[in-house]
């Protein structure tokens, strides 16, 4: 019959058939509409499954009974700008199914003419599944930028042609990494920066750049930072599928660990200057250092995820082996971080849940969990908010087991040795006061001025012997600390009647110049007094040759201010910082000629701040130093003077 047909009226048919099979035939929701009020001219048979409707019910509505998207009025106002075109055009919608449920659907739309008359084919794709699959990646995500954020390294990660992939705020502000370099997510430009920070840029770049020689080479490097800080550089390859993918670079903070190392070092110079049997025990104390810092360095950390309630949802393998968990435990949903935390530590736990609802994150803090067969585990616990979510947060389980093994070592060996040494230097400082002011009288004077010498040092080490226990005890908490009402005069007087032969030696006096009718202080008068003796023995040292040392008490109401004033040299201004840190003595002038452990400060402020008060210092170089420290005022009792 075709061959009696015009070719125009073959092809019209042609089409409308092809059109029909298309509709009937297609594996996707195909909509026929049309160009001029979107009414539905047909629809094919997966359109209706989709829809739950049968063709009768959406032939001839209109298409808005099944589009619910705001955006699709703007998308077909545009279309009609031009109703015929060659193209299809696609945009995402949403469909009303007949129970109200509505469907996230990719629309691909062509045109399609009939005579005169323009329809619109709209084939349509439910895309539930791939916005799911989104939204989970979304949320993968954040929680590894929350975890990036979280943690106590700077992280920056590469992809093989140098491009920046991600890295955190702390990476950032370790370097002081500038805004425009951040925009331009180039390594190179980010490598530099990190050069410029370092106070040796050769050694650093020798050892960071090797990645680009050999892509799979690991590298670690310890650098200083021009303003005084020290970092661990640490790069390894990425790879996914056993395939490069890139490289990540983490940085740590090493400053505080390196702040002990010298301080150590100073305490091993102190102690090599007094004899050969002290030197052998500071040697002993850095390798007991040196292995407590391999086992914190060697220890991993542990990652755990849970919400408010205390539900865990995620942790990692380290942490469940340390607490003897395993993995089907955690995906069961029977694990629980108030179960595994005792119950002492659980206001901690809840205020550092309060600390992330206002900050975010908690200060770290130190805890014990529940391993699984009933045993307690030290750990330091730091806590973050996860990133997108109010009630879910991340934490960091640092193990302090061996850590605290080995500070429990370290102080019991500081204890012993320093008993030890005590008892055969209390004789050999006897002997040698007993030949100095008696029996050596008769001895010729370069004898002599080595006797005087050798008791001056077996003084100071004596000192130096106490101060260590005083503050191993303090460290350790097994110093006593007894709070009475005491009389602050009668007490004053007592510490000027008993360092009144130490002032000698320098031709200085103390002087109480001034105090209160009456002056009750709540303190521990045995700690009193060896604040007093610190303070009272510096002033002497640093006064000037038959000077005067001022001593006061003042009234503050609730408190008592106790002032020790000399005029001596006074205290450098960039040695402030420092005057009540362990080992701190000021260098030059007349200050190291003066010995001393730079120790009694130090434990000075420990008992002062025991005793709730304050203690500090004004001072004027070249004037003098006014050290005060303040004590509770005690409620004075009928008939007391």
């Amino acid at each position: 019959m075709s061959e009696n047909l015009p070719r125009s009226e073959v092809t019209t048919l042609l089409g409308a058939g092809l059109l029909q099979h298309i509709i009937n035939y297609s594996r996707d929701a195909v909509i026929v509409v049309s160009s001029g009020d979107l009414t539905i001219c047909d629809v094919a048979q997966k359109t209706c499954s989709m829809l739950g409707r049968s063709r009768e019910e959406l032939i001839g509505a209109h298409l808005s009974t099944v589009e619910c998207s705001l955006q699709d009025l703007f998308f077909w106002d545009d279309i009609r700008q031009a109703p015929e075109f060659i193209d299809s055009r696609t945009a995402e919608s949403e469909w009303l199914t007949s129970d109200g449920r509505v469907l996230p659907i990719e629309k691909r739309v062509s045109s399609f003419k009939n005579h005169t008359d323009i329809f619109w084919v709209i084939h349509a794709e439910d895309i539930t599944n791939k916005r799911q699959v989104s939204e989970e990646q979304i949320h993968l995500a954040s929680q590894l930028q929350s975890s990036l954020e979280a943690t106590a390294e700077g992280i920056l990660s590469i992809d093989l042609r140098g491009n920046v992939i991600n890295l955190n705020r702390r990476f950032i502000a370790m370097w002081n990494i500038p805004e425009e370099v951040l925009m331009g997510r180039q390594v190179d430009a980010i490598v530099a920066c990190m050069q410029a920070r370092c106070d040796d840029t050769i050694n650093f770049s020798s050892n960071l750049l090797r990645y680009k020689a050999e892509s799979e080479a690991e590298t670690a490097d310890q650098v200083s930072i021009l303003d005084g800080r020290y970092f661990d550089v640490v790069s390894k390859p990425e790879f996914y599928r056993d395939q490069l993918i890139g490289r990540v670079f983490s940085v740590r903070d090493i400053t505080d660990m390196k702040t002990v190392e010298n301080n150590l070092t100073q305490m091993r110079d102190v102690a090599e200057l007094a004899n050969q049997e002290k030197t052998r025990m500071l040697d002993a104390v850095r390798i007991s250092e040196s292995r407590l810092r391999r086992l914190v360095n060697s220890s991993l950390v542990g990652i755990i995820e849970g919400d408010n309630s205390g539900q865990l949802v995620e942790a990692n393998d380290v942490l469940l082996h340390l607490l003897g968990y395993p993995r089907e435990a955690l995906e069961s949903g029977t694990l629980n971080f108030y179960s595994m935390i005792p119950s002492i530590y659980h206001h901690d736990y809840r205020l550092a849940l309060d600390e992330i609802a206002l900050n975010s994150q908690a200060q770290p803090f130190e805890t014990e969990l529940i391993n699984s067969n009933g045993g307690l585990i030290p750990v330091m616990l730091g806590m973050a908010r996860l990133e997108g979510s109010d009630d879910e947060w991340v934490g960091f389980v640092l193990d302090l087991t061996e850590q605290k093994k080995a500070d429990k070592i370290k102080s019991e060996f500081i204890a012993v040795v320093s008993h030890e040494l005590r008892t055969p230097l209390t004789s050999i400082r006897g002997a040698l006061g007993l030949l100095e002011h008696s029996v050596g009288a008769d001895f010729p004077p370069k004898l002599m001025q080595l006797l005087k010498i050798a008791h001056k040092n077996s003084q100071r080490l004596g000192t130096l012997v106490n101060d260590l226990l005083d503050i191993e005890k303090l460290v350790s908490g097994k110093m006593d600390i007894s709070m009475n009402r005491i009389d602050l005069i009668k007490l004053t007087q007592q510490a000027i009647e008993a360092n009144a032969p130490y002032a000698q030696q320098f031709g200085v006096k103390y002087e109480f110049v001034s105090f209160p009718a009456n002056a009750w202080g709540i303190c521990d008068a045995d700690r009193v007094m060896q604040v007093y003796a610190n303070l009272m023995s510096n002033a002497a040292k640093f006064s000037h040759p038959n000077g005067v040392v001022d001593i006061r008490i003042i009234d503050q109401s609730d408190m008592f201010r106790i002032e020790v004033e000399d005029k001596g040299h006074g205290i450098p201004k960039e040695f402030h910082d420092r005057v009540f840190m362990k080992f701190a003595q000021a260098d030059g002038g007349n200050t190291r000629k003066q010995g001393g452990t730079g120790l009694g400060l130090n434990i000075s402020k420990t008992f002062v701040e025991k005793m709730g008060g304050n203690i500090g210092f004004e001072s004027i170089e070249g004037q003098g130093t006014t050290f005060w420290f303040t004590l509770t005022a005690g409620v004075r009792r009928h008939g007391e003077r």
